[in-house]
């Protein structure tokens, strides 16, 4: 059963899902740019009947978290670490695995090659690599610095629908749900999505692009990344380059996704159990 904490680390208050507490093997699940750690529940729940402990935090800013208090500042990849790293002394977490979609990714490719050395066994890569596409991350960036709010919650799934369906097909009862868990009310009475506009942070368009390769190439842990089929993020190009640096990276793709494979569908799960479970 799924338990939620709150906890504060580095002056900030995180909402964390907790599966299965204090079991002796831990599976960090970090979610992407713009989203909670909701989209891990399905996962969640089939690593926690496998005996692991699951972690799965809303990033400052998203979800039941708190706001930074300066968002230039504090929504950037290494402050993310250093209240990764909070959290494991927290729920005093010594040996762990991680799960990162999209930016929960690079931040664990960022931790894999520097702090959790010697700590980090295995690592999933959802539908993102060293590098970030210019388009792609243009096409993100302008929708998660503008969120639209609308007058009903019917009218805001009806919106997340048409966002989110690179994420794979869903039922009706899923989409609706997502609606709920991502959603906040304004003052006014419309519903807008559940982060704070302001979680792109200091993003400079004219500064160079993310570039990771270095730091991924030290990475010798297992590795599994997750392909869209559909993606602008992670393109077969950028996943060849990966696969030329590390000769044993896995590679899974779902062929009915975007950026980025949702991991709600029993499809999408089983390779990444059967990964973890080596």
């Amino acid at each position: 059963m799924m338990e939620r904490d709150l906890v504060t680390v580095q002056h900030r208050e995180l909402h964390v899902r907790v599966w299965n507490r204090g079991a002796a093997n831990t599976v960090v699940c970090w979610h992407g740019l713009a989203r909670s750690g909701a989209d891990f529940e399905p996962l969640g729940e089939a690593l926690a009947q496998r005996g692991y402990q699951v972690l799965a935090p809303d990033t400052v800013g998203r979800g039941l978290s708190q706001w930074a208090e300066d968002p230039a500042h504090e929504y950037q990849l290494p402050v993310y670490a250093d209240q990764a790293l909070a959290l494991l002394d927290h729920y005093q977490v010594d040996r762990l695995q991680w799960v990162g979609t999209s930016m929960g990714g690079l931040l664990g490719i960022v931790l894999a090659s520097n702090a959790l050395v010697g700590r980090l066994d295995r690592l999933v890569l959802n539908d993102i690599g060293p590098e970030l596409p210019a388009a792609a991350l243009r096409r993100i960036v302008d929708y998660v610095r503008n969120p639209e709010s609308h007058a009903s919650l019917s009218a805001f799934e009806q919106r997340i629908r048409v966002l989110y369906a690179p994420f794979g097909p869903r039922d009706d009862q899923s989409w609706h749900q997502m609606a709920v868990q991502g959603s906040r009310r304004l003052p006014d009475g419309r519903f807008a999505p559940h982060y704070d506009p302001e979680i792109i942070g200091a993003f400079d368009e004219s500064a160079p692009p993310l570039d990771l390769w270095s730091a991924f190439s030290t990475i010798k842990i297992p590795m599994l990344v997750v392909q869209g089929g559909q993606s602008d993020v992670l393109t077969d190009a950028i996943v060849e380059r990966m696969q030329s640096q590390v000769e044993a990276l896995r590679v899974v793709r779902f062929e009915d996704c975007g950026h980025a494979p949702g991991l709600h569908l029993q499809a999408h799960v089983n390779p990444l159990l059967t990964f973890l479970d080596h």
